[in-house]
């Protein structure tokens, strides 16, 4: 909003013309957060990049007034891409910006989202959609497995006279173990071992 005011004495001496501009904003910044990869395992596991995109609706926006809370146990943090800006109608108040975060690295992560406008309105309640928009696990690095014995004194190629243990040792940040399935066979009517 653009005013004047000028001021004429009864003599018609006029005093000079101020001139101030107001921006007025009532309006609420609205914050959307939408993934791309929704195919999680087992509740809050991704298995490939998972890609936030964030969409602020708000006339008065800086982007220094977007509050990221961003955690992955493992250390990386994406970094958040650069805004785009897709210009609203009428007053304005529809005026979308937009970035992305593409989560690559493996990591349990955690998120949160909040914006204040320059008129220091603080965002209505956050839209999400996609599973687990604020919490999940990124796991691309496959399982590792070794198996030991510990006697290995063999006799022509594959007879052993005592008793053999075989050690499994699996290498894998989210382990559950209702998910190992080994698989043992004997020969000539022999008994199967069991697994601790």
């Amino acid at each position: 909003v653009t005013f004047s005011i000028q001021a004429i004495d009864n003599s018609g001496m006029a005093r000079s013309k101020t001139t101030e501009n107001i921006d007025i904003d009532i309006t609420k910044p609205d914050v959307a957060v939408s993934y791309d990869n929704n195919d999680a395992d087992s509740g809050k596991y991704y298995k490939a990049n998972r890609t936030a995109t964030i969409k602020i609706t708000e006339r008065n926006f800086d982007p220094a007034d977007v509050n990221i809370t961003l955690k992955n146990t493992d250390g990386v943090i994406p970094k958040l891409s650069g805004w785009t800006t897709t210009m609203g109608t009428g007053n304005k108040d529809n005026t979308v910006h937009t970035a992305t975060l593409t989560y690559s690295a493996d990591g349990d992560y955690t998120f949160d989202i909040s914006f204040v406008d320059m008129a220091g309105w603080d965002n209505t309640p956050v839209s999400y959609s996609g599973n687990n928009p604020q919490e999940f696990t990124i796991d691309k690095t496959l399982p590792v497995i070794n198996v030991a014995y510990d006697n290995n004194a063999v006799a022509n190629g594959k007879y052993f006279n005592a008793t053999r243990t075989a050690t499994v040792t699996i290498t894998e940040h989210n382990f559950d173990p209702t998910r190992v399935n080994v698989t043992i066979n004997t020969a000539r009517g022999g008994v199967a071992p069991s697994v601790s």
